[in-house]
């Protein structure tokens, strides 16, 4: 009964597999799929069983036919025989196992039904037949299947469970495509990233604990192999993570959580065909190779532009066939037992690798290919858009209400229509601020309606090549004398005079009024009488629609007014004179501003007292007065560096660069150095001021504290470069890092913040967006692609040095092009010498 109990907790355990897959496959699909793979996890764990218990198991250990197929057993019976009992359901949970695998490949773009019918197809037919062919006999302790015969080994499955289910994985994408966006035209692959990375964590640590009872069980008695095996198990599964991890971080510069997810799973997956007759140090080794192989795999498909939504194809076909050749190359052959020599036993593991290959990869493809043929099998675009939750659910969602509302407004233009909000959620979050936006353009078109309708001119629209009058507002009536609706269909020559001149012009035609866009015409009223006329006309395109709006101008007592401003000229003469000295005042005063501006920048003293940085700053405003602001603040052991940008430039925007340099020291002075905090008060002040002003001007800023190597990032600005020594450019968004200062009351909910670990030689570089969108005499802007280049041609040299050579090559770029936004650039070196 010992043996059986252990049977049983091992299956339990195996069954842990199916939560953990459905999590590691929910996180790392988008949230409006997460229904959907959830939902497919549960259906196909009932049909496997339920097909494993009617024949699945029969084809699988019944009496062999030539070693190919199992003829008895079918709609089993356990109830007098409970090993039988014990055995079945352990082998239902590896048939459930093998079929989810197929899950995560296909996820966010397979029909529900057409995921049923895969599901059956695999748990039906391609594993039991295969399993026959590999495992009959293991409870009666004889090999009867064509390849056990051969000296086929694979202990737990990483071939007959793992390699199949890839191999599957890998037929039905190239039937079903790629999801929507991933592989753009002529453009780098698009990566979709997952919805919820921690949920992916814990169901790799359950697919951990499932492995235990997988490879534990796979025994099928509690004997003294088992402490090994479970040893072996979790030793390949860390090495996997381990190895992954070192090759994600070498190329990507970084440890990706995927990457150590998927690489514990490769070596996991590694290790099952040989756990049994290995060493410990081979089995870190099997694993480490695994990881490996699935994180280049991984790589390959993105090559190949096959879209494997959770990596299962890397982890579970390229994992299974290293794991499988791992027998004969790591594999005791006094436990294997098999009578071969190392080189046949490869060469009969092979035959098993190409056999699985050949049977899973081929049936499934030739019975989907037909099957998409006459029933497709992939999601409409548009269903695929807006997620398989609501497509093949009709679960509804807060992002579905958005969508709707947003595709009613489309329809009907009525921008009363709102979006609910469900509190305390991000969707909630995010239809409030739709909601808050289309309450400001229904209030902004109501009040261009209102300007309209108010308007002291005749504002009329119409067609572009037939110039029939679309619409009219109560001033034309009032102008030209007809009611709204003779105005409506009418040609708009009708109420235009092209022969009569007007002051030096004339004839004045549609074509030359339409290229000057205002110009002085003769109108027509109903009554036939001719009044002088100043015409704007505008191109306006609304979508795929093109028409004109004119302005019309009765400018009859202007012109009765010429003779008054003429004699009036000479006291503007006088006034002009007046307002010269004004102006010079004004400019004195602007003066003060910018010298006042310059001289609360970081001095080139204070910058060389900090003993951890090379630092160097160059700000030139477009104006007299810039809206630009830097500053380098020194406290304790550690060193506060601000960028911002404020809306515009000239005086104001000065005055506002310098409230938000006051209120950062204030804030440093009173050892306020929590991110969060430290954004909040500023953009609280900030905002108040800005309403007292009765100005429209916010500004992005970033705050960087720097510590011993270590930059703490948060606030929204432009990209963050760093540099790293040998000129490897990495660029930093910090979009998700806060929210503009002064534009809204309350925006504590948006700062977050990011570390960045500095080496000596490493460079960060911050700029405003004067220099990106610098242009030169053509209208071609600077570009952040430049800027990087000449930074990583520089990387070896100071920072005064980069800074300049950044700065030559933006003049050089521009040339005598005027510039029309400030620009500032700040470059930050960590010397080569760091004392801890």
């Amino acid at each position: 009964m010992i043996d059986i109990l252990w049977l049983l907790v091992c299956s339990g355990l195996v069954f842990l597999m199916q939560p953990g897959f459905m999590c590691l496959e929910s996180g790392l699909t988008r949230s409006k799929n997460s229904i959907n793979v959830a939902i497919k996890n549960l259906a196909d764990l009932g049909i496997s069983i339920a097909l494993f218990w009617a024949f699945g198991y029969a084809f699988m250990f019944g009496t062999s036919v030539l070693g190919w197929i199992g003829s008895s057993d079918f709609f089993v019976h356990v109830e007098a025989t409970p090993r039988l009992a014990a055995f079945f359901l352990f082998q239902a949970m590896f048939c459930s196992t093998a079929t989810t695998i197929v899950s995560g490949a296909v996820a966010e773009r397979m029909k529900f039904p057409a995921y049923l019918i895969l599901a059956s197809l695999v748990s039906g037919l391609i594993y039991p037949l295969f399993g026959h062919w590999a495992w009959n006999g293991i409870d009666l302790d004889t090999s009867l299947g064509w390849l056990e015969q051969l000296g086929f080994v694979d202990f737990a499955g990483s071939t007959v469970v793992h390699s199949l289910g890839g191999w599957v994985s890998l037929a039905s994408l190239m039937i079903i495509g790629s999801r929507t966006g991933r592989f753009p035209d002529h453009q780098p692959p698009r990566k979709i990233h997952g919805s919820n990375l921690p949920l992916s964590v814990l169901g790799a640590m359950l697919l951990w604990i499932g492995w235990l009872g997988f490879n534990g069980g796979s025994t099928l008695t509690l004997n003294e192999q088992v402490p090994s095996i479970i040893v072996h198990t979790v030793l390949a599964g860390i090495a996997g993570m381990m190895a992954a991890g070192m090759v994600s971080w070498y190329q990507c510069q970084l440890p990706e959580v995927e990457s150590l997810i998927n690489g514990s799973l490769a070596g996991l997956v590694s290790i099952t065909a040989c756990c049994h007759v290995v060493t410990s140090p081979a089995s870190v080794i099997i694993g480490a190779v695994g990881g490996i192989i699935a994180t280049l795999m991984s790589r390959g498909l993105e090559r190949w532009r096959i879209d494997d939504a959770v990596d299962a194809i890397p982890v579970h076909l390229g994992g299974g066939i290293w794991g499988t050749l791992a027998v004969a190359l790591f594999g005791q052959p006094e436990l294997l037992d098999t009578g071969l020599s190392p080189v046949i036993q490869l060469g009969v593991q092979v035959i098993g690798i190409l056999s699985c290959g050949i049977w899973a990869f081929s049936i499934t493809y030739l019975l989907l290919f037909i099957t998409n043929r006459f029933f497709p099998m992939r999601v409409s675009i548009e269903a695929e858009q807006i997620g398989l939750n609501v497509s093949e659910h009709r679960a509804k969602t807060e992002i579905c209400d958005l969508f709707q509302v947003m595709e009613a407004q489309a329809q009907t233009q009525d921008l009363s229509l709102r979006v609910p909000v469900e509190p305390f959620t991000q969707f909630g979050q995010i239809a409030q601020r739709y909601n808050q936006v289309m309450n400001a353009l229904e209030e902004a078109l109501t009040r261009t309606d209102a300007i309209v309708k108010t308007a002291m001119d005749a504002i009329i629209t119409f067609t572009k090549h037939q110039v029939k009058i679309v619409t009219a507002n109560p001033s034309a009536k009032e102008i030209f004398g007809y009611s709204i609706n003779e105005f409506t269909g009418m040609n708009i020559h009708q109420l235009l005079d092209w022969s009569t001149p007007v002051a030096d012009d004339t004839d004045i035609g549609m074509e030359r009024l339409l290229k000057v866009g205002r110009h002085e015409i003769v109108g027509c009223r109903v009554d036939g009488s001719r009044f002088p006329l100043e015409a704007t006309v505008v191109e306006t395109k609304s979508g795929q629609d093109c028409f004109y709006t004119g302005t019309f101008r009765d400018i009859s007592e202007r012109k009765q007014a010429q003779a008054d401003l003429f004699r009036a000229n000479q006291e503007i003469t006088k006034l002009n004179q007046r307002l010269k000295a004004e102006n010079l005042r004004l400019s004195a005063e602007l003066d003060v501003t910018r010298r006042l501006q310059q001289m609360l920048l970081p001095k080139e003293a204070e910058l060389n007292q900090i003993a951890d940085l090379e630092i160097s700053g160059f700000m030139e405003p477009a104006t007299e007065v810039g809206g630009d602001y830097y500053d380098i603040l020194p406290y304790r052991d550690r060193v506060q560096i601000s960028i911002g940008d404020v809306t515009g430039h000239g005086l104001e925007s000065g005055v506002l660069t310098l409230m938000v340099q006051t209120a950062v020291r204030t804030l440093l002075e009173s050892n306020q150095t929590d991110p969060k905090q430290f954004l909040d008060i500023l953009n609280r002040t900030i905002y108040q001021n800005v309403q007292r002003m009765n100005s429209d001007k916010n500004l992005t800023l970033a705050l960087l504290d720097y510590q011993k190597g270590i930059l703490n990032l948060s606030g929204q600005h432009e990209e963050i470069i760093v540099v790293r020594t040998g000129g490897h450019i990495e660029r930093i968004d910090t979009i998700d890092l806060g929210f503009p200062i002064g534009l809204d009351a309350d925006i504590a909910d948006f700062v977050a913040h990011l570390q960045v670990q500095l080496n000596p030689g490493d460079t960060v570089v911050l700029y405003t967006d004067g220099i990106p969108e610098a242009e030169n005499a053509q209208g071609i802007q600077y570009g952040i692609e430049r800027l990087c280049q000449i930074l990583s041609q520089n990387w070896q040299q100071s920072a005064a040095e980069i800074r300049q050579a950044v700065i030559d090559n933006l003049r050089q770029h521009i040339q005598e092009q005027q510039l029309y936004d400030d620009i500032t650039l700040l470059v930050i070196k960590q010397r080569k010498i760091f004392e801890v």
